[in-house]
């Protein structure tokens, strides 16, 4: 604990109080996706966006390669990415063919927009003025960095 009472994390948010439920492995891992979604859901999604579409047999086959999973805990994290509309499925013999309903870019994006979202609902002007205080402490290569995604983004490349 700090002398604020508050534990603090290591890696990329140093110094921010653990204040998020997100396991420290989540808050840890150097995949984005996986802080939000969790390891084992990142790994799945990874599959699908490398293939065109795969049912749950050809995920637990890919995934064995690097761990051994039960097939039911794979069904377990495929249909709960398919609730939340990562993932589209269609009928196939006795169970469905999965797709990825978005790009790993398109996820990003949307992470960013509920965080950004969450960020100035709970905290407001402040949260607004904290964060063009940020912008302004970055250093040139990290605000090039920015500037290049936003042009990509806004497709004037």
């Amino acid at each position: 604990m700090s002398s604020t009472g508050a534990e603090t994390t290591r890696g990329y948010n140093r110094g921010v109080p653990a204040i998020d439920r997100r396991s420290r492995r989540q808050r840890e891992s150097a995949d984005p996706v996986a802080r939000y979604l969790g390891a084992l859901k990142a790994e799945v999604m990874d599959t699908f966006w490398r293939r065109e579409s795969a049912t749950v047999r050809e995920v637990v086959d890919e995934l064995n390669t690097r761990r051994p999973l039960a097939y039911t805990t794979v069904l377990t994290l495929v249909t709960r990415l398919w609730e939340r509309g990562l993932l589209a499925r269609e009928p196939e013999g006795r169970g469905f063919r999965y797709r990825a309903t978005k790009t790993r870019d398109q996820v990003l994006g949307e992470l960013s927009d509920e965080l950004i979202d969450r960020l100035f609902h709970d905290f407001g002007e402040i949260a607004v003025a904290r964060l063009g205080e940020r912008l302004e402490q970055l250093d040139s290569r990290s605000r090039e960095k920015l500037s290049r995604a936003r042009r990509e983004r806004d497709g004037t490349t």
